[in-house]
C-alpha cells in the first residue's frame, strides 16, 4: 500500500529541514574560515583565536620540532601568541581562500580548505614575495549556534620565494 499524504509531507518536511542544517552550517563554516583569513591578513591575533574553541589546537605541519614532530598550540593565549610570532617577519599578507570539503555530523564536522597565503617580507633590503599553498585540515564544533575551530591542521602542499616586482 502506498504511502498517505500525511506520511509523504511528513518525510519531505523532514528532508527539506535537514537540508536546510546543512546548508546553513556549510555557509556558517565557510564564513569562519573566510574571517580566519580575513583576520590573520589584518593581524588581528586576538580575534583569530576566539574562532577556536577555549581548548582548540592549532597544528603547524610545516614549522617542525628537531624530532620532526608539528607545533601544537593548545588554547586560545597560546595561538594567539603564536600567530603575533609567525607574523611578525611579514610586512603584510593575503590569505586567498580556495575550495572547501566539508563533512557534516550535527554539532560538528570535518572539513579541507584550501589557501594561497601571499607573505611580503624584506631580506637583504630586497622586498620579496612567498607564496604558499597551505591546506587546512579542520575539526569543527558548534557551540551555543556558534561554529568554532576545535583544531586546524596546517599543512604546506608547496611554496615559491621570489623577489617581489615594483607596484
Amino acid at each position: 500500500m502506498a504511502p498517505g499524504p500525511e506520511e509523504l509531507t511528513g518525510n519531505t518536511m523532514q528532508r527539506v529541514d535537514e537540508a536546510e542544517r546543512d546548508t546553513a552550517a556549510r555557509l556558517a563554516l565557510r564564513l569562519l574560515v573566510d574571517t580566519y583569513a580575513r583576520l590573520v591578513d589584518r593581524r588581528d591575533t586576538d580575534a583569530v583565536a576566539q574562532l577556536f574553541t577555549e581548548d582548540g589546537r592549532l597544528v603547524a605541519h610545516f614549522y617542525t620540532g628537531p624530532d620532526g614532530s608539528p607545533n601544537v598550540r593548545t588554547g586560545r593565549a597560546e595561538i594567539a601568541t603564536a600567530l603575533v610570532a609567525g607574523l611578525e617577519r611579514y610586512l603584510g599578507t593575503t590569505h586567498v581562500v580556495g575550495g572547501q570539503v566539508l563533512d557534516i555530523a550535527g554539532e560538528r564536522a570535518g572539513g579541507e580548505t584550501v589557501c594561497l597565503a601571499h607573505h611580503v617580507y624584506e631580506r637583504h633590503d630586497e622586498r620579496r614575495l612567498l607564496v604558499m599553498a597551505v591546506r587546512y585540515q579542520d575539526s569543527f564544533v558548534c557551540e551555543a549556534g556558534t561554529w568554532r575551530f576545535a583544531e586546524r591542521q596546517l599543512r604546506l602542499d608547496w611554496r615559491n620565494d621570489q623577489p617581489m616586482a615594483e607596484r
